[in-house]
């Protein structure tokens, strides 16, 4: 859905990104939010969760398939 590149170029910035949001999220949780609030927060949360560990997943192939000196 969004995520399609895998280059470890831009995956720290990436998770960065990621993580930044879900803290938010995290925030927003904490506070008083009704059920329905809640679910929409939580179904990014999980969607966010998926493209972390896809970058992941891009940059530890990409640190596999070249060697370091």
């Amino acid at each position: 859905m969004g995520l399609g590149g895998e280059s470890t170029g831009g995956g720290a910035v990436e998770l960065e990104r990621i993580t930044a949001r879900l803290e938010q999220l995290a925030t927003q949780l904490e506070g008083d939010v009704d059920d329905e609030h809640a679910a929409e927060l939580v179904r990014e949360a999980s969607d966010l969760a998926s493209q972390a560990g896809r970058a992941v997943e891009g940059a530890l192939r990409g640190a596999q398939g070249s060697p370091r000196d």
